[in-house]
């Protein structure tokens, strides 16, 4: 075990040996010594192995089963490998498997050159992903958010100007969702019949991240949009709720864990960008929010404090990923660095380290009391926790 423990911490050693700026042995160390971040490396290396067929640019939905996963799943996937590159820009496998998913993988769900209808007509000539490989089908506008926001992380990681076009002609697409109906904001589905947190968030990040990228200030100017339109149309008590319908008012008040988060992503961002304090409010009321929304604090018998996550059914573990990504995110960007947040985020996460079964999975749902055994080996799910592990790693090894 001890020469297991060592070897696997060589080898992270190395894998995570260049990092921003060249060779840094200290940051190479740093993550070698940290659990949380031996524990995301391995499963990334599990999902890598089970889940992605390099031969045939394939991915499979299940550890367990050889079914194609959806265009969601496959974006989880890059999730992942985008995080675990942060943290591992060294392993060579890895850096395959990332490049490889996104030049050969994507593509299959990529529907080119195709019409779509609009509220102000026909607009031709327009590329998106479909739910299901194929270049036809239905396509939902979160789906190709969450792929827009890894082909934009993608090109700046690997600086493949492939990647980049491939982004600007999905951001063509995302505008093609925009309204005036609903005070405005961007369809969630080919239907047009509700305006959804999770298509307008996600697509803010993905429009002030192009904008980073590129300087093209029609990026900021639609990422501003989308920010504001979600803060008039869904903000309730610092959270935000999950649907509208087409006269404005809110359909559904569910507070998913994950639109919370590409919030506070994309409020993080605009903050980086302008420097305007409004943004900082907005986003650390939001952020502060969450941690009474998602955590539980008891007492042990010794008394002390034991930080759990809530049981409900809408912590999922990509949802988890989403937060844990925010949270690293705002932590980075806030003059105040304040810890509470990640705090608690890591207190569970560390606790989840215990949950590793016999096939190197964990826990989806965090030790919440909701665990679904059959629900171990989904993609999504164990995505979800490796990018939870790499994002807290990250935090607990190099922002502390």
């Amino acid at each position: 075990m001890k020469f297991a423990a060592f070897f696997l911490a060589l080898q992270m050693f190395f894998a995570s040996l260049f990092g921003a700026g060249g060779m840094n042995f200290d940051r190479a160390s740093a993550i070698a010594k940290n659990d949380l971040a031996a524990a995301g490396y391995s499963l990334s290396r599990t999902m890598q192995r089970e889940c992605y067929d390099i031969l045939r640019h394939t991915l499979h939905s299940k550890t367990d089963s050889t079914e194609v996963t959806y265009i969601w799943g496959a974006a989880s996937y890059l999730e992942m490998l985008s995080d675990a590159y942060r943290l591992f820009p060294g392993d060579v496998t890895l850096r395959a498997n990332y490049r490889d998913a996104l030049k050969q993988m994507l593509p299959r769900y990529l529907a080119a050159d195709q019409t779509i209808e609009t509220a102000d007509g026909a607009v031709g000539g327009i590329s998106y992903y479909n739910a299901s490989r194929g270049n036809t089908g239905d396509y939902y506008y979160d789906d190709n958010e969450w792929v827009c926001i890894q082909l934009l992380i993608g090109y700046e990681n690997l600086g493949d100007p492939a990647l980049l076009r491939a982004a600007e002609e999905n951001l063509k697409f995302l505008w093609t969702g925009w309204d005036d109906v609903a005070g405005g904001g961007i369809y969630w589905y080919m239907d047009h019949t509700s305006k959804n947190a999770c298509s307008n968030a996600p697509a803010a990040i993905a429009y002030l991240l192009g904008y980073q990228l590129t300087g093209e200030e029609i990026y900021l100017e639609r990422g501003k949009m989308i920010y504001d339109w979600m803060n008039r149309s869904m903000r309730e008590d610092d959270l935000f709720a999950d649907a509208v319908f087409l006269d404005g008012t809110i359909a559904n008040h569910w507070k998913g864990i994950y639109n919370q988060a590409t919030m506070i992503y994309a409020g993080t961002l605009l903050y980086e960008i302008t420097g305007e304090e409004e943004y900082y409010t907005l986003t650390k009321a939001t952020v502060d929010a969450t941690i009474r929304h998602l955590f539980s604090e008891t007492q042990d018998e010794s008394g002390e404090t034991v930080i759990c996550m809530q049981a409900n059914p809408i912590y999922t573990a990509w949802c988890v990923g989403w937060i844990a990504r925010a949270y690293v995110k705002f932590y980075e960007a806030d003059p105040q660095k304040d810890t509470a947040a990640m705090e608690h985020f890591n207190a569970v996460m560390k606790a989840e380290l215990a949950t590793k079964d016999e096939n190197g999975l964990y826990d989806p749902f965090f030790l919440s009391g909701a665990a679904n055994p059959e629900a171990y080996t989904g993609l999504l799910a164990q995505c979800g926790v490796a990018c939870s592990l790499l994002n807290a790693a990250y935090y607990d090894a190099l922002l502390r």
